[in-house]
């Protein structure tokens, strides 16, 4: 099996893409997961990935609420998510991530109506995936950004109902340290339904900054059979964990935490994390 290791180009703030692409070359991955930016032209994306040689491994979208109990809001999103597969279908893109509004910690008020409305839209989403064959992980976050699906259990619960070869799961390493009691058994949980695999420490900076156990998460993706991507996603220190944008040179910080952890992470994943 060749893994294929990359990063988020979001982390490097508002920077040129071209900038971002170069970035991510000299860190040494194979690939990046692209901002869902739908004003940017997709070709000339590619282009850039392309002279880099890079590839693309994921799609991040914008952040719309799908389960607004806002007809008008609702149906804005989910036209949004539609537009972004045509958009990733252009760039060469095979994936795309789903997530609710980061930032939207309750919902209506009815939490019966708000998981209808999140599966109704889920399954709009997939129908168009489908035609266009392009995979959708839904990515697992955290009380603090999203109100709805925390957990591997639930994200679990939400592909059991929409029911698509298509739908896959997104659990990250940094989310699992808030919420799930175990990471290594949420991923065992998961097994073949996982699509992505996000990785930072407990604090969303490099691997060894903090304590999640990120070599014995890298174990048991060997032990469920994981060929998907590693892709690392992480920021500088400092407040406001919303915005990649730090005091300091966060940019040259964050590129330093990618290459160290990626030479951790190799050595973990191409040695099958023999003890």
């Amino acid at each position: 099996m060749v893994r294929e290791y990359g990063l988020c180009l979001w982390t490097f703030g508002e920077i040129a893409f071209e900038e971002k692409c170069k970035l991510a070359k000299e860190i040494g991955v194979s690939g990046v997961e692209v901002q869902g930016n739908l004003s940017q032209d997709p070709v000339e994306l590619q282009a850039a990935l392309r002279k880099h040689d890079l590839k693309v491994l994921s799609v991040t979208p914008d952040n719309v609420d799908i389960s607004s109990a806002d007809e008008q809001v609702r149906s804005s999103a989910v036209q949004y998510f539609l537009d972004l597969l045509s958009w990733a279908q252009k760039l060469g893109a095979q994936r795309i991530c789903l997530h609710g509004d980061v930032g939207k910690t309750q919902g209506c008020g009815d939490s019966a109506k708000d998981w209808d409305l999140l599966v109704k839209s889920s399954s709009t989403i997939l129908q168009k995936a489908e035609d266009l064959d392009i995979e959708v992980v839904f990515e697992v976050l955290n009380r603090y950004e999203n109100h709805q699906i925390v957990t591997a259990g639930e994200a679990l619960c939400l592909l059991d109902e929409v029911k698509s070869e298509k739908f896959n799961v997104l659990l990250d390493a940094y989310h699992m340290n808030i919420e799930e009691p175990c990471p290594i058994k949420a991923l065992k949980k998961t097994k073949d339904k996982l699509g992505v695999y996000h990785v930072a420490d407990s604090n969303r900076q490099a691997v060894g900054n903090g304590h999640a156990d990120i070599k014995g998460q890298i174990e048991a993706l060997h032990e469920i059979g994981y060929k998907g991507p590693i892709i690392m996603e992480m920021t500088a220190k400092g407040p406001n964990p919303f915005t990649p944008v730090k005091d300091g040179n966060y940019v040259e910080v964050v590129a330093g935490y990618y290459k160290d952890s990626l030479q951790k992470i190799k050595e973990w994943d191409l040695a099958k994390v023999s003890s």
